[in-house]
């Protein structure tokens, strides 16, 4: 596995190197057809094009880089290390000024030169701000930029206070009328714990004597496992169902009759905890915590994998009715396969002697397979979607960007890292 895994990082960051941060377009560009490797050109929608920027893809993509600079260091691969810090540079200071320019906040999407691509409302903690915070944290402390380091926790201290009060709202636009992402006012998914918990794994690296992050770190993972997992409060649902969306009273959000679990985000929440949870062990906090996901997170790992995979095509299916017992949406992303393998290399990890350990292996085997047989193009990158009979399909998960070495790469960085020489 571990020479795939390079393989992946070397080709993928290889072409994002090629195309990124030249002073005519100082920002991350990964807008081609990961199948054909065609660039997009005027002839595709406008939010295809390089006229269309998105934060998401900027601030994953800071993250990426930053992380990628420091594998490469300590793989003696000193030359493409180099390259990356300088693209990293230049994204950094020009996504800066774009966010200086929108009064310290970046829109889901803009142009080159700031302006929101789609209409904005009021601004309201989001997506945007999450994924840039973490980025801007991590890319200002390679960098050595003290103050660009201060002033991505200010703005993730903003989501983590944001979250908490139920104030947070997602951004999102939806590409794929399949996937709904709006905001609904009374729902309140997963994701927003689950995304600032790799924030706070990165923190509690970076200051490792700060308890803040660890507190808010257990708080996160208490809550989710507290509300959006089964454990017995739910008669009808099966045990260690994993449920996206809460309403108002802390309950699952039903839209008609169905209970929605979206698999791979739930096995990104145990990837994300279980970052969290080795950065505890190695701080020496939160001991407590650690053992008691013990009783929980293998056997949720194996249930949610049990209901989410296409054994017959190879993949994840996106939405999945805990009532039925059926995929209400069986198209299967690229990203939910590496972050699946991520989760289930942490918890062989943190439990190596637990009952279901050689259980969890083998679906980390088969998640990894399925991405590397089944997803995997020639350029390194996953493409974004193939269907429930395994065909290629023009669907968008979340944007039309490809992926800027963050659910793929970092993900097979840390199981890499996790992963005995």
């Amino acid at each position: 596995m571990q020479q795939k895994i390079l393989h992946i990082l070397e080709r993928s960051m290889t072409r994002i190197s090629e195309r990124s941060g030249s002073s005519d377009y100082p920002f991350i560009d990964t807008k081609f057809d990961i199948v054909t490797d065609r660039d997009f050109d005027e002839t595709d929608e406008p939010f295809r094009r390089k006229n269309c920027i998105y934060s998401w893809i900027q601030g994953r993509g800071l993250e990426s880089l930053a992380k990628h600079v420091l594998f490469f260091q300590s793989h003696g691969e000193t030359e493409r290390a180099e390259k990356l810090q300088k693209i990293l540079s230049a994204v950094m200071f020009s996504m800066e000024k774009l966010r200086e320019k929108n009064g310290g906040y970046l829109p889901f999407a803009m142009t080159p030169d700031g302006h929101s691509f789609f209409q904005q409302g009021e601004h309201y903690a989001n997506f945007s701000d999450l994924f840039y915070s973490k980025g801007l944290i991590y890319s200002a402390h390679l960098l050595g930029k003290v103050e660009l380091y201060r002033k991505g926790k200010v703005l993730f201290q903003e989501v983590l206070t944001a979250i908490d009060n139920q104030e947070f709202r997602t951004d999102q636009q939806s590409f794929d009328p399949k996937n709904p992402v709006e905001y609904i006012p009374g729902k309140f998914p997963q994701g927003p714990r689950m995304i600032a918990l790799g924030g706070l794994a990165d923190l509690m690296e970076l200051e490792p004597e700060n308890p803040l992050w660890s507190e808010y770190a257990e708080r996160f993972i208490r809550f989710i496992v507290t509300y959006h997992i089964n454990t017995g409060e739910y008669p009808d649902l099966q045990k260690f169902d994993f449920i996206e969306s809460l309403d108002n009273n802390r309950k699952a959000w039903t839209d008609g009759s169905v209970v929605f679990s979206d698999p791979g985000h739930a096995l990104e929440f145990i990837g994300l905890a279980g970052k969290c949870l080795l950065a505890m062990r190695k701080n020496g906090v939160q001991g407590k915590l650690i053992d008691e996901l013990q009783e929980i997170l293998p056997e949720l790992f194996c249930h949610i994998f049990d209901y989410g995979f296409n054994h017959k095509s190879g993949g994840i299916c996106k939405g999945f009715d805990l009532k039925s017992r059926k995929p209400v949406n069986s198209d299967m992303p690229w990203w939910n396969l590496p972050e699946t393998v991520r989760a289930g290399a942490e918890l062989t990890v943190l439990y190596p002697d637990h009952a279901l350990t050689d259980e969890v292996r083998l679906r980390t085997q088969q998640a990894f397979d399925a991405f590397f047989n089944g997803f995997l193009q020639e350029n390194g990158f996953g493409c974004q979607t193939r269907s429930e009979d395994g065909s290629v399909i023009n669907v968008i998960p979340a944007v039309s960007d490809a992926d800027p070495g963050y659910h793929t790469n970092l993900s097979l960085i840390d199981v890499f890292m996790l992963t005995p020489q």
